[in-house]
């Protein structure tokens, strides 16, 4: 176990290299400590805390210690990846498909495997590898989170200039070609709230805006916002805003309204 300048530790505990042999799918279990799994060939389905994951050639998830995780489905073609355990009391996450690319952990992990199977080097030496692939592993957190955030502003900015269309969550993901399970994780990451929330809020805010400054009709309104009949919208408006637009737009009618 080595411990950091700052005080944290970390310790290498075990590695391998995996090849199936037939039919073939992961084990359900938990462990006590961090599992990194890189992909070399094949398919590798498996879930954590119950998501589901499928990961391909060369993608890599990092599962966490007391999390239950197991295969969703056996796989028939041939499966390889490198398994590789650590311990540590730092906070540790993979931010799908960030940073660079993945080749510099696959021969971090290589090195590690050789080291941990030559005699000749003391057991200090993998704690020592296996630190460079944590400090790699939080690089690219760090990276991953700056594109994130990056990704998520320029999600708000479309979702507001395009209020009027009838949006979804798996349409918007589909726009920035990205699985609509990541947007939605990494918008509430970076907002604290869901993307499809913010979508409704950004189409009431323009149907408020309609109702009070146009004299639109509620079923003008609703065609103008992409929606499928003007009953569809009454039900989203009430839903949302207790109150039917009509009654919405006749409580504020008459209002001074200042913009600063």
């Amino acid at each position: 176990m080595l411990t950091l300048d700052d005080g944290h530790t970390f310790g290498y505990e075990m590695i391998g290299e995996f090849h199936s042999d037939g039919e073939w799918i992961h084990p359900a279990r938990t462990i006590n400590s961090y599992e990194l799994i890189y992909v070399l060939r094949g398919t590798v389905a498996i879930t954590e805390g119950g998501t589901p994951y499928e990961l391909g050639e060369n993608q890599m998830m990092l599962l966490r210690p007391g999390v239950l995780h197991a295969g969703t489905y056996p796989t028939q073609e041939p499966v390889a990846f490198y398994w590789f355990h650590f311990r540590t009391d730092l906070a540790v996450e993979l931010v799908p498909n960030a940073g660079a690319d993945p080749y510099d952990i696959k021969a971090l992990l290589k090195r590690l495997l050789h080291i941990a199977n030559t005699p000749l080097y003391p057991a200090a030496a993998a704690d020592a590898a296996g630190l460079l692939i944590l400090q790699e592993l939080l690089h690219r957190n760090a990276a991953g989170a700056a594109a994130g955030s990056a990704l998520a502003n320029r999600i708000a900015e479309y979702v507001r200039i395009h209020a009027d269309r009838p949006l979804t969550v798996a349409g918007v993901a589909q726009e920035f070609g990205y699985n609509p399970d990541h947007v939605g994780k990494l918008f509430r990451a970076s907002f604290r709230v869901g993307l499809k929330e913010h979508i409704d809020q950004q189409r009431l805010r323009l149907a408020r805006d309609l109702l009070l400054t146009t004299g639109l009709s509620v079923k003008e309104i609703a065609v103008r916002l992409g929606w499928r009949s003007e009953n569809h919208f009454v039900k989203f408006f009430v839903y949302h805003e207790e109150i039917s637009p009509a009654r919405f737009r006749n409580r504020w009618r008459g209002t001074h309204w200042n913009n600063h």
